[in-house]
């Protein structure tokens, strides 16, 4: 069955000929089950099938043979002991079971909730079909199917936030296509997933198949149970585009884990994304959602992910960023990075005017100059057709029958204008510090210079 909840999304599920597959996230957990005010009793039958059943469930799917018998082993020993005996609110019982099991072999994909609602679908108790599909499809709505935001910086740089990896249909793909339209005409793109998690592995390569130019395998999943391993390979025939030339960055963080951790190894081994930010959290196993007993259910991860060029995976080590710098820095130092290869390969004079042109909007951007506009009202004055006054708290800079614009410190003598990026006034000062003119710089390279007015 499909499972979502408000922080993970969904799961697996096995239909004919097909495993769907879907990396997912653990995070605090919150369920779309309300809370029973009075918490159910588990009495020692009960809690000893609950146990038992997860131990087989452990047997039979965990990814590792050998750990999944030992960490079955484990809890059915502590129920022996009593560990379990005075555990009535299930909520409770389900974070100790997850504790027990993890204790003797960690893995961040694994947890236990109780959460009757999933439980049910997961039974096939479903009442009003049509209500729950459509239902799920708001969920992905409200929050645009994991895309976050898409934004074009200076220099020509794209920007994609990607929150989460929604199941792969018409409805997400359409999203996802406008998306990267919206970024397709960029120089270079930054994909941001320091806050990415877990989501659908469909999604991830279908995201992916923009930016190769032909199909490439982008990863391998072994599943344990099925004795069978499924390939994912970018299919970039039908997504053809400027995406699959550009330098792709990607920015992570160590809460970026699972399906964002699978695109950002993907592109990394392929030597097709420069990572920077940090090590990530380590998660390289799919899951899915197995009914236990009594409204219990197991997140247990049954898929192991390798890659074609590396051989191995991510799981627990993380994946290592090609440029290492705190989370708070890693946009800066992406552009930085772009810039600076783009310096390198340019031919001529004016592609280096025009880099440096945006890099000084960049570094304003990110270091704003802590410098009070008051601090210019002595250079207000007419000059030629241009006056530059100061109105309600700002300075203002006017061309004769022209719209008014603010204008804000680009540096100690250069000012930007605010919400136009195609010019920008240079105050002229003389010995005595007083500004004897003006000079309006264009982002095509010309100036115009007006002297002040007596």
């Amino acid at each position: 069955m499909i499972k979502n909840s408000s922080h993970t999304l969904f799961v697996g599920k096995f239909i004919p000929g097909l495993v769907l597959l879907v990396l997912c996230v653990l995070l605090p957990l919150r369920f779309f089950a309300q809370r029973e005010h009075n918490k159910a009793f588990l009495d020692k039958k009960a809690t000893k099938t609950l146990v038992d059943t997860l131990a087989f469930q452990l047997k039979k799917y965990y990814v590792f043979k050998e750990a999944a018998g030992r960490m079955g082993a484990y809890i059915q020993k502590r129920y022996k002991e009593g560990a379990y005996n005075n555990i009535t609110d299930p909520h409770i019982l389900a974070g100790q079971l997850t504790k027990d099991v993890s204790s003797v072999h960690l893995d961040e994909h694994f947890h236990v909730e109780y959460n009757p609602e999933i439980a049910k679908e997961l039974s096939g108790e479903i009442e009003d079909v049509p209500k729950y599909v459509e239902d799920k499809l708001n969920k992905d709505r409200e929050k645009n199917f994991g895309f976050k935001k898409i934004e074009l910086l200076n220099g020509n740089i794209g920007y994609l936030e990607i929150s989460s990896f929604s199941r792969l249909n018409s409805y997400s793909k359409q999203v996802a296509d406008a998306a990267l339209k919206m970024i397709s005409n960029s120089s270079a793109l930054i994909i941001d997933l320091r806050y990415g998690v877990g989501g659908s592995l469909d999604m991830v390569t279908y995201l992916i198949s923009h930016f190769f130019k032909e199909k490439t395998l982008i990863m391998d999943i072994y599943l344990r149970s099925e004795h069978d391993t499924l390939h994912y390979y970018a299919q970039p025939d039908s997504i053809p585009g400027k995406l699959s030339e550009i330098p792709i960055y990607i920015l992570t963080s160590y809460k970026t884990f699972s399906a964002a951790e699978a695109l950002t190894y993907g592109l990394q081994s392929q030597g097709r994304a420069t990572v920077v930010g940090e090590v990530t959290r380590g998660g390289a196993h799919t899951v899915k959602y197995r009914n236990l007993t009594s409204g219990f259910i197991g997140d247990i991860p049954f898929g192991v992910a390798r890659n074609p060029i590396t051989k191995t995976n991510w799981e627990k080590i993380g994946i290592t960023p090609d440029v290492m710098v705190n989370e708070n820095k890693a946009l800066e130092a992406a552009e930085i990075q772009i810039f600076e290869k783009a310096r390198s390969q340019a031919k001529s004079e004016e592609t280096l005017r025009k880099l440096q042109w945006e890099y000084d909007l960049l570094q304003s951007k990110n270091h704003p100059i802590d410098m009070d506009s008051l601090a210019f009202r002595k250079h207000c004055g007419d000059y030629g057709p241009y006056s530059i006054y100061y109105s309600k708290g700002n300075l203002c800079y006017q061309k004769v029958g022209k719209a008014v614009f603010i204008l804000l410190p680009l540096n100690a003598t250069t000012m930007k204008v605010k919400g136009n990026d195609s010019f920008r006034i240079e105050f002229v000062i003389n010995e005595a510090g007083v500004c004897t003119s003006i000079i309006t710089h264009y982002d095509d390279g010309r100036k115009e210079v007006a002297k002040r007015s007596l």
